[in-house]
């Protein structure tokens, strides 16, 4: 089994952008909200100032109103801005690998990428010509998409694994119950139990190892949202601050 290390095992700094949600989705969202606290049945939603000074004594007019959505709408964002967070960084640290990638590994990933996307077009009942053509993109522009995303998916992977294996971690039976569904603690250690039973043990070693990894390179992992900003912020001392983009640029809520 091929042994990978890094360059550096010192925090992470990445720029990680802020999610923006779409204006026309904040808009869509605007009228249901009026459509299911405000209008009465048969009533519909209109998105002007006049509707708005006519049904509320919060808001004025439509701006006071997008303001309350977009704030709402941000703030039940965490979890996509997390996952984009860790996407940002992850990359930065796939950059510091030291081994090349066996060209055997990477061939056989693409080919089973490419199987799926197949399969995927299959189920909805196109070909994969068709699936590029509704994304404005070529066959080969398609494949060569999914080679890059593949690619760069085995490196982020790789650089997780070493990480684990450079920290030498001892898994408890959290780490595991950290990767398991479940309801209850008592669900989660069941379900290990089957997955040992199954022989599947060591797939779920290899996994909690790398999620226990990336919870620490969160932990420590220096980011800007701006490549602008003066500081740089630990996103573990920040993670509140860090995930509510809301708080942290109020003036997104008012000039879009």
């Amino acid at each position: 089994m091929a042994k990978y290390t890094l360059s550096s095992y010192d925090p992470v700094y990445a720029i990680c952008e802020e999610v923006r949600i779409p204006e026309d989705v904040v808009r869509a969202q605007a009228i249901r909200w009026m459509e299911i606290n405000w209008c009465k049945p048969g009533e519909q939603a209109k998105l002007n100032d006049v509707f708005v000074k006519a049904h509320s004594r919060d808001f004025k007019n439509v701006e006071e109103l997008l303001i309350f959505i977009r704030y709402n709408m941000y703030k039940d964002n965490r979890e996509i801005q997390q996952l984009a967070d860790q996407d940002a960084v992850c990359k930065e640290l796939s950059k510091r690998l030291v081994e090349e990638l066996p060209a055997d590994l990477v061939e056989n990933a693409v080919y089973d990428a490419n199987y799926r996307l197949e399969e995927m077009c299959m189920r909805q009942g196109m070909s994969v010509e068709q699936f590029a053509q509704q994304r404005g993109m070529t066959y080969e522009q398609i494949l060569e998409d999914v080679k890059e995303r593949t690619i760069q998916s085995i490196k982020e992977d790789t650089a997780l694994a070493a990480y684990a294996a450079h920290r030498a971690y001892v898994l408890e039976a959290e780490d595991f119950y950290e990767v398991i569904p479940g309801e209850s603690i008592q669900d989660k250690a069941y379900k290990r139990q089957q997955i040992e039973r199954e022989g599947r043990l060591a797939q779920m070693e290899e996994y909690a190892l790398k999620t226990k990894a990336l919870k620490e390179i969160m932990e420590n992992a220096m980011i800007k949202r701006r490549a602008t900003d003066t500081e740089w912020l630990r996103y573990g001392d920040t993670s509140a601050d860090v995930l509510n983009a809301n708080k942290q640029f109020p003036d997104a809520f008012v000039n879009f």
